[in-house]
């Protein structure tokens, strides 16, 4: 069986690549907003996750509601590759948050579909 990836969207504003994600033989899960991303990640273990970095100084003591993802994976087992799609000006706060999970690896919008399937082919090594 295939890799298994979650797509959580919460603005878009970016293309569905659904069929990309069929061509290289994913599953694919999808959740619109970050609280039904987190409760997919209550019952699946995706190998691969998209999530979008959305900044926002609302969210009171975060940053990002990819926060919370990125929380709960830090206390699996399993590790996960994640991906953030990110708006450009947004990069200097997503760069807030590496000192507390490492490297985040990107792509900026408008999303590159090179890029992405680079990214999706890539070893999880």
């Amino acid at each position: 069986m295939g890799k298994t990836l979650l797509q959580v969207r919460e603005l878009g504003g970016y293309p569905d690549f659904t069929g990309l994600y069929r061509e290289l033989g994913l599953r694919l899960l999808s959740a619109q907003g970050m609280r039904k991303g987190l409760a997919v990640l209550k019952r699946e273990t995706p190998d691969l996750i998209i999530a979008e970095f959305n900044y926002a100084p609302t969210y009171g003591s975060r940053i990002s509601t990819v926060e919370a993802l990125l929380a709960g994976l830090q206390r699996c087992s399993q590790p996960h590759r994640v991906l953030l799609f990110c708006e450009k000006p947004h990069l200097p706060h997503l760069a807030l948050l590496e000192p507390q999970y490492g490297h985040l690896p990107r792509l900026t919008y408008p999303i590159d579909r090179a890029a992405l399937r680079a990214w999706l082919e890539a070893d999880s090594a």
